[in-house]
């Protein structure tokens, strides 16, 4: 059985503790569980059947498991992926990819321990990864609710108000500064950047009172002509987390067992 630990214990850390005691009850042992709140601890213990997982700190957690899961915030990813022994031999999911962008070197130079990021909530990952050195020009437009956009640091920090009856550009600028100001919004650029290591990604958010959905548009554009994927995904219970988001690290999970 895999020693399992999952980083992180809100919507999206619930719903794979659930899927890993439903679904890998036979592979997977979810043994530790590591959360700020021990609300959120206390409320997938009583969720599962199959696994009694104990409440630990990160370092306990990463010490002591084979598989660790964080679905947290890009501060725990940057902390795991900073960690003193990292490469250990251990296999790592980090869905908050907008942790690891600056550990491009190190996640590059591990020679025992592996690093796996889930595609999350957009498409054709593997066609623009595959013509990575050829990009000339690499754009991603993210269009959400208001409320998928909420209490963003950008939001904050500029005293933007929202408007909550038509369409508004929250943002426009490159990968570092979207990451800072909107930490649970746009993984999805990171996760691009991860995939083509092209640093000059254009980023739009867009808020829309009229979407239900969140949108990512990605367009790239070479000498091997043109790329262009439009994801439309339902928000999870959180909204500004996509349910594909979810199913990608399910995914992911499927593959690795």
């Amino acid at each position: 059985m895999i020693k399992t630990a999952i980083i992180g214990c809100g919507n999206i850390g619930s719903q794979i503790s659930k899927f890993i005691d439903q679904e890998h009850k036979d592979t997977l042992c979810l043994d530790y569980l590591v959360d700020v709140d021990e609300n959120n601890i206390f409320n997938i213990k009583n969720k599962l059947v199959n696994n009694k997982p104990e409440s630990v700190n990160l370092d306990e957690a990463i010490e002591m498991s084979d598989l660790i899961i964080e679905c947290a915030h890009p501060v725990a990813a940057q902390y795991i992926l900073n960690y003193k022994n990292i490469d250990s031999g251990k296999k790592f999911i980090i869905a908050s990819t907008g942790g690891a962008i600056n550990f491009t070197t190190k996640i590059d130079n591990l020679k025992k321990s592996k690093i796996f990021f889930p595609s999350g909530a957009i498409s054709g990952l593997d066609a623009i990864g595959a013509v990575r050195n050829d990009i000339e020009f690499l754009s991603i437009t993210t269009t959400k609710s208001p409320k998928g956009l909420d209490g963003a640091p950008y939001i904050l920090k500029n005293n933007i108000q929202i408007d909550q009856n038509s369409i508004q550009e929250i943002f426009s600028g490159g990968l570092e500064e979207a990451i800072k100001g909107f930490p649970k919004n746009i993984n999805v650029a990171a996760t691009l950047f991860l995939a083509t290591r092209f640093c000059d990604i254009k980023i739009k958010i867009i808020s829309d009172p009229e979407h239900k959905d969140n949108v990512h548009e990605i367009f790239a554009k070479g000498v091997f002509g043109e790329i262009k994927t439009i994801t439309k995904n339902k928000p999870s219970i959180n909204p500004k987390t996509s349910q594909l988001a979810i199913y990608s690290i399910f995914d992911l999970i499927n593959n690795l067992v």
